[in-house]
């Protein structure tokens, strides 16, 4: 109840970060405000949809760059998942990574609801070069729910600083709304 109560408090705190940036990629898949004009956008075509990626700041170390990941999932095309599938599949436990999930949450994300969780694991970064490092990293995840349709966003980063963009992902997910053109 408290965690709930926490997580309202932290969507819905005035002027929480007032110096972002609004921004709608060149496709309008969605609207939001970018946490500062630190952070670089990319759109990007995969093939289960459309994806937007935004870069913030390496970590002090260097090996992982924070970043805020929205995926959009279109049930017309191939491979899509249903929303309840993507959900146990993204909180997936174990594995070689160690990864643990904590539990769902409710909370309103623009004109939905979403469901929101954690996820912490150790992997080794960067993961196709040598050298490499072993780093935790901790995701926050949201997944808001558009029809059938639903999107995936991601704020990645080590354990050392993710309590420092925390503030910045509930700001995102406050200005984030679905676009018109997908």
């Amino acid at each position: 109840m408290l965690n709930n109560l926490l997580w309202a408090a932290l969507l819905w705190a005035p002027g929480a970060f007032a110096q972002t940036i609004p921004y709608t990629p060149p496709s309008g898949m969605l609207t939001c405000d970018l946490p500062s004009q630190d952070w670089t956008a990319f759109e990007d075509e995969e093939p289960r949809g459309r994806a937007l990626h935004l870069l913030g700041p390496d970590n002090p170390s260097g090996s992982f760059r924070t970043g805020i990941d929205i995926h959009f999932h279109d049930p017309r095309r191939p491979g899509f998942l249903p929303v309840k599938a993507a959900v146990s599949r993204l909180r997936r436990e174990g594995g070689p990574t160690n990864r643990v999930a904590t539990p769902i949450k409710r909370i309103k994300v623009g004109q939905t609801l979403a469901r929101i969780f954690q996820v912490k694991e150790a992997r080794r970064v960067p993961l196709d070069l040598s050298p490499s490092i072993q780093e935790n990293l901790h995701h926050y995840v949201a997944v808001v729910e558009d029809g059938e349709a639903y999107y995936t966003i991601r704020l990645s980063s080590t354990e050392d600083v993710y309590l420092d963009f925390r503030d910045a992902f509930i700001a995102f997910l406050n200005s984030f709304r679905p676009g018109d053109s997908r």
